[in-house]
């Protein structure tokens, strides 16, 4: 599907999901029944049947009774949809999600409970691995010779509001390449525009900008058809095009730097748990905080635990996810005092 008007902004779904994910029958029985005094209730993330992040949370839950051995925990993870919800409904302790909370769950979490939601980082998403909260990579056709791009030039191309950057990237030549590059247009490919990969984007590689530049190309997936295997059939199939998308074979992926004078580096585990790429995603724990109150002891001590040395080096060594870099685990812990 092509978008050719320049403004194309996303249509913003109802706050209806969250309340569809929370209409679960399990929700009306354990709101009913009071937890236990030691008892952490955690939702978010996961699919019936599937393990996206259950391996790790219970090595996290396992470390923690070390030390806790009253400690009482109840996964329900549904998906990121009941996260939130079941903060505000007041069925869940966490919400943990493998990305940020979208504005509208911040905004049904403040219409409820009358103020901000508060959440901390406690682990950064893979390279490559499906339902891990994988790396966007942006690639271009084997036959590119373009090997780096700053996120101010990314922004220049796939924004029509350019925040990073005064700047717009039409063509190839405007990006420096010659000969029979410099006068091609930029064609360019991605997500659907309502998916959560591209509100990532939008806000790591577009300043929350949500208007698109001219012709972007999106997909989603179809029956026995990825997103992915789409936008790469269709980027194969065109030299002159740009894509971004979760990691996928047979294309050229572009390095990617902050700023002009930086060091542009490709997704790894290392440049992603150092924080020097990009568009690495995370891993967010989200939690019912009052402003002037303090999190709830029990939940403080877990909280403490994961984003402390030994909680991270659970994730190090479960696989999968990716731990915090030293200084992102620090302020995740300074903001829980």
């Amino acid at each position: 599907m092509q978008f050719n008007c320049i403004l194309v902004k996303r249509t913003l779904r109802g706050a209806c999901i969250i309340a569809a994910a929370l209409s679960m029958p399990a929700v009306a029985q354990r709101a009913a029944t009071a937890p236990s005094s030691a008892s952490i209730r955690i939702w978010g993330h996961g699919h019936r049947g599937q393990d996206y992040i259950q391996t790790l949370l219970a090595a996290w839950e396992g470390g923690f009774r070390k030390s806790h051995p009253e400690a009482h925990f109840e996964d329900t993870l549904y998906g990121n949809a009941s996260g939130i919800g079941s903060l505000f409904t007041g069925v869940g302790d966490l919400a943990i999600m493998d990305r940020e909370a979208s504005f509208i769950e911040h905004d049904a979490f403040l219409q409820s409970a009358g103020y901000k939601l508060f959440g901390i980082p406690v682990a950064h998403g893979a390279v490559s691995i499906p339902h891990h909260a994988r790396a966007l990579v942006v690639y271009v056709n084997q036959a590119n010779p373009l090997t780096e791009l700053t996120m101010e030039q990314l922004d220049g191309i796939f924004d029509a509001d350019h925040r990073l950057g005064s700047r717009r990237y039409k063509t190839w030549g405007d990006l420096g390449l010659t000969g029979e590059w410099a006068s091609r247009p930029i064609q360019i490919y991605s997500y659907e525009i309502v998916s959560s990969k591209v509100q990532f984007f939008e806000s790591a590689a577009l300043k929350g900008s949500q208007k698109f530049s001219c012709c972007l190309n999106v997909f989603q997936d179809g029956p026995g058809l990825s997103a992915e295997q789409q936008i790469g059939a269709a980027l194969k199939k065109n030299k002159y095009g740009v894509a971004v998308s979760a990691p996928m074979p047979g294309l050229r992926a572009v390095a990617l730097a902050n700023r002009s004078g930086e060091t542009a580096v490709l997704a790894t585990a290392e440049t992603i748990t150092d924080g020097t790429y990009p568009l690495a995603r995370t891993v967010y724990i989200y939690v019912n905080r009052k402003p002037g109150t303090p999190v709830s002891p029990k939940v403080a001590a877990f909280l403490e635990y994961i984003v402390g040395a030994e909680g991270q080096a659970i994730v190090a060594r479960t696989g999968g996810y990716l731990p915090l870099s030293a200084d992102l685990a620090a302020k995740a812990k300074e903001l829980l005092q």
